[in-house]
């Protein structure tokens, strides 16, 4: 992990998530990495422990795979935006990454299950306090970490936290001119623990940033519709209660859209583990009957 962190790939990183679902060349990415063709391929590769076109290619295949969770677009549909021409060559692929066809995936992972009056809900998430919410795009400088979400320090601990203080202070702003954010930008139960990816990172408003560290990645949050619950509890609960959203709260009614969901903490070095509050934001392409309001991440 020291190894990797010598090396700064978020233009890269970035230019490849924003742009996964066109070509993507590597003559194009080795220009935003700074190194000839030939030597940021090699740096790339020896990082991930995968070539450039098989890590493009995986993250498009997760991509897919999740749209056939949490969605009930037609495979073929799915198959063309995943850049296949024709479904016989996509289920080809998939079946080689995941061990069966998208029909069988779909069978075996996708859980429609409609909202019940009786549900039992976390002791850490209340029923009157899921919101539905329209936010605007906002942008964070983030630091990534790779590996399992359950391995993951917490704010307080992590030295990801103090990459960004540090960024703050070099900035010359205040801890309070910003909210924390972090986001899971992978299924547990698509990719492996090794390779998942999650960013911390802190909004940065309208700061006019003349250079970004090596340190540091800068990405936009898409904005739209979300689903929101407030968590109230320790952070190392949180894949818990993911799990429990996505594969036993999400109904019928609410159609995921295909972006990672984002999490604010709104009192990140509460000392009390129990009094830690984290809203969790659920991208989705639908409304329904729920109360509207008013928590918005796009802060300085």
């Amino acid at each position: 992990m020291d190894k990797k962190k010598e090396i700064s790939l978020y233009p890269v990183w970035s230019h490849i998530e924003e742009f996964l679902d066109e070509k993507i060349g590597l003559n194009q990415l080795a220009f935003f990495s700074n190194y000839s063709p030939w030597h940021f391929h090699r740096i790339f590769s020896n990082f991930h422990g995968e070539t450039l076109g098989d890590y493009i290619k995986r993250l498009r295949l997760e991509k897919s795979a999740y749209a056939l969770k949490s969605t009930n677009f037609p495979i073929l549909e799915i198959a063309i935006e995943t850049g296949y021409a024709s479904n016989e060559a996509y289920t080809k692929s998939f079946k080689k990454q995941f061990g069966k066809t998208p029909l069988q995936y779909r069978k075996t992972y996708s859980k429609w299950k409609s909202l019940e009056s009786n549900l039992e809900f976390p002791p850490s998430l209340k029923p009157d306090e899921i919101f539905i919410q329209e936010i605007s795009d906002f942008s964070i400088a983030y630091v990534r970490r790779f590996g399992s979400y359950e391995n993951f320090p917490g704010l307080i601990e992590g030295e990801e936290t103090k990459i960004l203080n540090q960024f703050i202070q070099d900035v010359q702003s205040e801890p309070n001119n910003h909210k924390w954010i972090g986001i899971s930008q992978d299924d547990p139960q698509i990719t492996k623990s090794d390779l998942i990816r999650f960013d911390l990172g802190i909004t940065i408003g309208n700061l006019r940033l003349t250079k970004i560290p090596k340190s540091l990645g800068i990405q936009k949050v898409s904005g739209g519709k979300y689903l929101i619950f407030r968590n109230r509890g320790d952070y190392s609960l949180l894949p818990e209660v993911y799990d429990w959203i996505l594969n036993r709260y999400i109904p019928n009614k609410f159609q995921l859209r295909n972006l990672p969901p984002f999490e604010i903490y709104t009192n990140p070095f509460e000392s009390c583990m129990k009094k830690r509050i984290t809203d969790l934001y659920f991208p989705i392409h639908s409304l329904s009957n729920y109360k509207r309001k008013s928590i918005n991440p796009k802060a300085n």
